[in-house]
């Protein structure tokens, strides 16, 4: 059984998943980069093709899921039945081989992904699309994630005029736009560059980050 206490984790191999958005992705990580990804990018197949592509990346590699170091699994906030759809494969697949699996927050990773420098203090925003007309977002300094519609986010941003999003947002024509959708290496790298990420054996600790965190009052009203 490996250990998910003091793991090294140079030269490590990680499967890292990401199913909170559009994307249906599995890519292998090491602490150099991506060494090969499979993915998807269509809503609503991560049921479906979830478990096809992870299998064939790991064919392609001539890798058992016994031979990983750790899993990566993209834990939200996103899409609630896209991230239980991720969350229940990793654990599955995990359990019965004892590989210690990461919930990497994708916000926070999506930031750390496509940060540029050079740019003026909270003048970046990064959004991911929740459901209707609700996002999720964190600017550049930010510490915590909030929740809003985004008719609200002018007045939470003023001095924004720049958003990263995983998907493009209408209402926004002030600001420039750079959409990007949320690649599974980018969790993968959490894994080696966040040190509060951390590898487990105890897969019931592991959760989401929808519905409890950063579930807001107002969902449940317009």
């Amino acid at each position: 059984m490996k250990s998910p206490l003091n793991y090294q984790r140079n030269g490590m191999l990680i499967l890292a998943v990401e199913t909170s958005s559009p994307v249906c992705g599995v890519s292998l990580c090491t602490p150099e980069g991506e060494k090969d990804k499979e993915v998807l990018i269509h809503p609503r197949v991560h049921a479906e093709k979830l478990a096809v592509i992870c299998q064939k990346l790991l064919l392609r590699h001539t890798l058992k899921v016994s031979q990983l170091d750790g899993i990566a699994v993209s834990a939200g906030p996103g899409s609630f039945t896209g991230l239980r759809i991720g969350m229940s494969f990793v654990k599955g697949l995990a359990y019965a081989h004892q590989v210690p699996v990461a919930a990497v927050n994708t916000l926070f990773a999506f930031r750390a992904a496509t940060r540029t420098s050079g740019r003026v203090e909270d003048e970046t925003v990064w959004v991911i699309h929740s459901h209707r007309d609700f996002i999720y977002t964190l600017g550049d300094h930010e510490d915590n994630i909030h929740y809003m519609k985004m008719r609200e986010m002018a007045d939470f941003y003023p001095r924004c005029r720049h958003i990263v999003t995983n998907q493009a947002l209408e209402g926004f024509d002030a600001w420039s736009q750079d959409v990007q959708p949320i690649m599974p290496a980018w969790i993968g790298t959490a894994v080696f560059e966040n040190p509060s990420v951390s590898l487990t054996t105890q897969y019931d600790q592991l959760r989401i980050y929808y519905g409890s965190r950063y579930e807001p009052v107002q969902w449940k009203s317009d």
